[in-house]
């Protein structure tokens, strides 16, 4: 039996506040269009199921009593269930699209392969096209995704068709469950092969070698996924695809960091250019850009529009320069404009 508790992650004394609260943040984290486990989600809402029923959550409680002394106890809800609990239930716009969602989702259709990409900061702002080389499940070609080398598919003689096995459990408090589980000599679709294909082994998809190429364009921002449909895994029985989902991550850099849209570096100035402005030419990341300093500039930073990602900006953070030695000379020079800027 599943712990629910440790699933939504909340203490046994959670109250249902607590638990509705929990349940939202995991609903949006772990949903499949998210990129998350489908099993992992339905166990999420399974769990939601029954601890935010006060009726429910006391006989699990019990239940969960109970296995301490030896006895064990299987799931205590279908599919189905959770699906006319979840129909009934009031969220927000977005999570009642995720679950109502879900229900329809199945893994045989929508097969989605997330790949992690690396890049480097310059790869970001420049613009660059990437080879990337991933696996994906295809159709068998033998079998036409049916798994048999005939072609032809038999009724499950374990769960009879329906896809579904059915156990009964009771304890003895009273309580009586029936619990359907998906058949697992037939994977819950009620036929099998009639004689296994020699290919895929009855699988109905073999695996692929791919490699594409993907374009990332100047400034890209790195927190956005890129969707190429139709390279993701593909279904045996529908021969539908899903897609390729690639997410970015960014190097570190020696001396630019990312935040938000703007890229944040130093420049090192002395205090004279501080005092009587400057023009200068500064190195980011290959490209040269001319900036003026003010005379008499107080800011802590410089701000060079458009130079970051998605319009952003670049923010260089002022550093003083170290005075190594002064001669005699300029010591002296400097005590005259000290003097000066004193006595006005």
């Amino acid at each position: 039996m599943e712990d629910y508790y440790q699933i939504l992650g909340v203490p046994e004394n959670a109250s249902e506040e607590e638990i509705k609260k929990k349940f939202r943040e995991l609903a949006k984290k772990y949903h499949p269009d998210m990129g998350g486990d489908p099993e992992k989600f339905k166990k999420i809402l399974e769990a939601y199921r029954v601890l935010s029923d006060k009726k429910l959550r006391s006989e699990y409680d019990q239940k969960r009593k109970m296995m301490k002394e030896g006895f064990f106890f299987d799931t205590p809800f279908g599919f189905e269930d959770l699906h006319s609990f979840f129909r009934q239930q009031s969220f927000d716009d977005l999570l009642a699209d995720l679950i109502e969602d879900f229900f329809s989702f199945t893994p045989e259709e929508k097969r989605d392969i997330i790949f992690d990409l690396e890049v480097e900061l310059p790869e970001i702002i420049k613009g660059t096209n990437k080879n990337i080389s991933y696996k994906r499940k295809v159709v068998c070609f033998n079998c036409d995704g049916t798994g048999s080398e005939t072609k032809k598919l038999i009724r499950c003689n374990v769960c009879g068709g329906s896809g579904k096995v059915f156990k009964k459990s009771s304890f003895f408090t009273g309580f009586i469950f029936e619990t359907a589980k998906r058949c697992n000599n037939c994977s819950g679709k009620g036929k099998v092969p009639e004689r296994i294909c020699k290919i895929c082994q009855g699988r109905g998809y073999t695996i692929k070698d791919e490699i594409i190429t993907v374009n990332l364009p100047p400034k890209f921002n790195p927190k956005e996924y890129i969707k190429i449909p139709g390279f993701g895994d593909q279904d045996p029985l529908t021969k539908k695809s899903g897609d390729l989902i690639i997410r970015i991550s960014v190097k570190p850099h020696p001396k630019f960091t990312i935040r938000g849209r703007d890229i944040i570096g130093e420049i090192e100035l002395s205090f004279i250019d501080l005092i009587l402005g400057k023009e200068l030419t500064i190195d980011f990341l290959g490209d040269k850009i001319r900036v003026k300093i003010p005379e008499g500039y107080r800011g802590e930073y410089l701000r060079i529009p458009g130079y970051g990602i998605n319009n952003g900006d670049l923010i260089l953070k002022i550093v003083l320069k170290p005075v190594k030695k002064l001669t005699p000379k300029a010591k002296k020079l400097l005590e005259e404009l000290r003097k000066e800027l004193e006595e006005e």
